[in-house]
C-alpha cells in the first residue's frame, strides 16, 4: 500500500490543489510524521498544520510550540510567542507569502486572498481503510481494554457501588499505558440507554442486571467494548434478555464481510430482537467506526455504508427493557478480506469476582 503521504498527494494532485490544510486532531496524528504523534500533540489539536507534497508546516499556537519545535525536526514549526499574531493570522501570512492558489481544508476556514480554499475532508477518506500502523496501534488499545474490562468485572460483587468496580478497571487501564479511560456501567432495572450515564454510587445487588461500557485512548487510537452480566442467577427473563443480545451480536459481527451492506446487518438485529417482541428497546445505532475519532463507516438504521476490507468499527446490539434491565455487547471489529475479526478479545461473558 502506498504511504499516507503518496495517498494524500494523489488525492491533491487529481483535485489541482498544492496542500491539504488539516485543523482536527485525527488528520493531524494520522499525516504526521512521528513514530507517535499522540506524545506530541497529546490533547486537542494544533491550530492547523499544512500538508503538501514535500513538506509539512505546523502553526502550533503558543501551547503546544515547544514540543512541536523540539520533537518534529522534519517539519517546519512556526515560531509563536506571546504577542504574535494568532496561529490563523500566521496561516493567512504564510499562504499569502508561499502563493498557493488552492488548498483543500477539513474545516470550513476564512477566506485567504489569493488562495482557493475547498472543504473536503480527504483525510477521513484516507483514514478509512486502516493501514499496518493503524492496526498496531488498535491493536494495542483492545489489549489494554481488554485489561481493563475483565480487571472490573473481576472485581464484581454484592454490596460494591459501580464507582467501586470502574476505578478498579479504569486504574489498570491507565497502568497499561492508555493516555485516557472512562468507564461507564449501568446496573439495575434500568430502562433506557443512557441509563449508562447514571449515578455511579448505585450499589450492586444480587440479581441485578450489569452492563459496562468503556473507552479508552492509547496512540490516539480508540479501544472500545462493552460486557453485560446478571450478578448471580437473576430470573429466566433476565437470562433470555442476555442471551438474545449475544445472539444478536453473533449474527450482526459474522455478517461484517466486505460487500455487506450495513442496513441489512442492522435490520438483521431488529428482526432478532422482534422475534422475542423487544425490537422498540433496540434504540441506538450499531456500530461506529474505529480509529483516530470521527472514522468511516457506521451502521444504523439509514446506513447506506456497504462495508470495505480495512475498515475497523465497532459492534454493538443492546438492548434496555422497562422493569428488566438492559444489555450490551461491543467489540472492536476489523473487516478482512478473510472476513470479520475481534480485536478486542474479553470472554462475551467475563468473569465475576464472587
Amino acid at each position: 500500500m502506498p504511504s499516507r503521504r503518496q495517498r494524500l498527494a494523489e488525492i491533491l494532485d487529481r483535485s489541482g490543489a498544492q496542500a491539504f490544510l488539516a485543523q482536527s486532531r485525527p488528520n493531524q496524528l494520522y499525516f504526521l510524521d512521528h513514530p507517535d504523534p499522540s506524545t506530541v500533540i497529546s490533547r486537542g489539536s494544533a491550530p492547523a498544520i499544512l500538508f503538501s507534497a514535500d513538506r509539512t508546516v505546523i502553526f502550533p499556537g503558543i501551547w503546544i510550540a515547544n514540543a512541536c519545535r523540539d520533537m518534529l525536526p522534519n517539519c517546519e514549526v512556526i515560531p509563536c510567542e506571546l504577542g504574535d499574531p494568532s496561529p490563523m493570522d500566521q496561516l493567512d501570512a504564510y499562504l499569502r507569502k508561499a502563493g498557493l492558489k488552492k488548498i483543500v481544508s477539513d474545516h470550513l476556514s476564512p477566506q485567504i486572498a489569493g488562495t482557493e480554499v475547498v472543504v473536503d475532508d480527504v483525510g477521513a477518506v484516507l483514514r478509512r481503510c486502516k493501514d499496518e500502523r493503524d492496526l498496531a496501534f488498535m491493536r494495542e488499545a483492545a489489549r489494554i481494554s481488554d485489561l481493563g474490562m475483565s480487571t472490573a468485572f473481576k472485581t464484581v460483587r454484592p454490596g460494591l457501588t459501580t464507582l467501586e468496580v470502574v476505578a478498579e478497571g479504569t486504574a489498570a487501564m491507565l497502568r497499561a499505558g492508555a493516555e485516557y479511560a472512562v468507564m461507564n456501567p449501568a446496573v439495575g432495572i434500568g430502562t433506557y440507554y443512557l441509563d449508562s450515564g447514571e449515578d455511579p454510587r448505585r450499589v450492586i445487588k444480587e440479581g441485578d442486571m450489569l452492563f459496562i461500557d468503556m473507552a479508552a485512548y492509547v496512540h490516539g487510537y480508540l479501544g472500545d467494548m462493552t460486557r453485560a452480566v446478571i450478578v448471580g442467577e437473576g430470573n429466566a427473563q433476565q437470562r433470555e434478555l442476555l442471551a438474545t443480545v449475544h445472539q444478536a451480536y453473533r449474527a450482526a459481527s459474522q455478517a461484517m464481510v466486505p460487500g455487506a451492506e450495513g442496513r441489512k446487518i442492522y435490520q438483521g438485529v431488529v428482526d432478532c430482537y422482534a422475534a422475542k417482541g423487544w425490537a422498540k428497546y433496540f434504540v441506538h445505532h450499531l456500530s461506529h467506526g474505529l480509529g483516530l475519532g470521527g472514522d468511516r463507516p457506521g451502521i444504523n438504521r439509514e446506513s447506506g455504508d456497504v462495508l470495505q476490507a480495512g475498515d475497523a468499527l465497532s459492534c454493538e446490539p443492546g438492548l434496555y427493557v422497562p422493569g428488566l434491565g438492559g444489555a450490551r455487547v461491543e467489540n472492536m471489529i476489523y473487516v478482512s478480506a478473510k472476513g470479520p475479526e475481534e480485536l478486542t478479545k474479553c470472554p462475551i461473558v467475563p468473569q465475576l469476582g464472587f
